[in-house]
């Protein structure tokens, strides 16, 4: 995203001088400095020297309390910050020598919209390579997909306010945090019908805050890490408790085609086989994953968890 920012503000006639030395923020990076203001007809009144920053895309809102982290440390002058994600600012932290406009997803693609009717930004259609000219080469089922290096935190897939509204708990203040778990990447041999045999990859998620394994899905990564507290679980399961789960979560039901002969005909037809994974051939490799949830106090019962993945409510351990 820092490099689509880049480019549309040089499209726009900005220039961007190289950042200059100062304290990380984690979650905001420095783009740079403004040498040269964007040339708009409508947008923001910015100025030469202006620092422009880009709030990374995550889970959580960008609220109040990050903004005054980062204004701790933030050079003094003036400063713009582009957030790839929702705002939440309840007010507006301020300190003597620093001015600052916080512009939210919306906000800038509204921006954009407009510089493209005004004619200041250009929109072109990418030509389309016929299906003839390149042929995307059929990736095979059995494909492992390469792997992550360092913990993985994963998106949430709840709407926090709707969860928080049927267990009518709205008037909760949720506080994000990440717990701590694990994803096995497991190789083996499947065995199906006739000696059949064909390695496949999976990848499981161990989830020791609610005591469940199973198969990591479609949920999706995010492209950092949070900043934010970490819980860890009281108590990992060991390798071996796992091992003998492999085979209920890695078994498959497939379609075998089944020929017979009647006289001089021949029938077809299809049925459903297991195909099972041999334990001898299956390994077993762990990496730390993070997943999303939110802390809240609940009246007259304390602390809990709201689970980022399954909304689940969570006694706190």
């Amino acid at each position: 995203m820092e490099s689509l920012i880049r480019d549309l503000l040089s499209q726009l006639g900005a220039s961007l001088d190289a950042s200059p030395s100062h304290t990380p923020c984690p979650g905001i990076s420095l783009l740079g400095v403004l040498g040269t203001p964007p040339a708009t007809r409508s947008g923001p009144k910015l100025t030469i020297g202006t620092h422009v920053w880009h709030a990374h895309d995550g889970w959580a809102p960008l609220d109040h309390l990050e903004i005054e982290r980062w204004l701790v440390d933030a050079p003094s002058g003036s400063h713009w910050i582009l957030s790839e994600r929702p705002l939440r600012l309840e007010h507006k932290p301020t300190r003597a020598d620093v001015e600052y406009e916080v512009w939210s997803p919306d906000r800038f693609a509204q921006w954009l919209g407009e510089a493209v009717l005004n004619g200041d930004l250009n929109a072109t259609i990418p030509q389309v390579t016929p299906p003839s000219v390149v042929e995307e080469e059929e990736v095979e089922r059995s494909t492992p997909t390469i792997e992550p290096s360092g913990p993985s935190p994963l998106r949430p897939q709840i709407e926090l306010e709707s969860v928080l509204e049927k267990m009518t708990l709205t008037h909760a203040e949720p506080r994000p945090i990440l717990l701590t778990a694990r994803i096995w990447s497991v190789t083996g041999i499947l065995r199906g019908p006739e000696n059949a045999a064909e390695r496949q990859w999976w990848e499981l998620l161990e989830d020791p805050f609610t005591g469940e394994i199973d198969h990591i899905g479609s949920i999706e990564t995010l492209d950092f890490i949070p900043n934010l507290e970490r819980m860890e679980p009281n108590h990992w399961v060991d390798e071996a408790e796992i091992a003998p789960k492999l085979a209920s979560l890695c078994e498959e039901r497939r379609h075998y085609t089944v020929t017979e002969s009647s006289g001089s005909n021949q029938v077809q037809g299809s049925v459903l086989h297991w195909w099972k994974l041999d334990p001898s051939s299956a390994e077993m490799t762990p990496r730390l994953a993070l997943l999303p949830a939110w802390q809240i106090r609940i009246p007259e019962r304390g602390m809990a968890l709201v689970h980022g993945l399954t909304g689940q409510l969570i006694p706190m351990p």
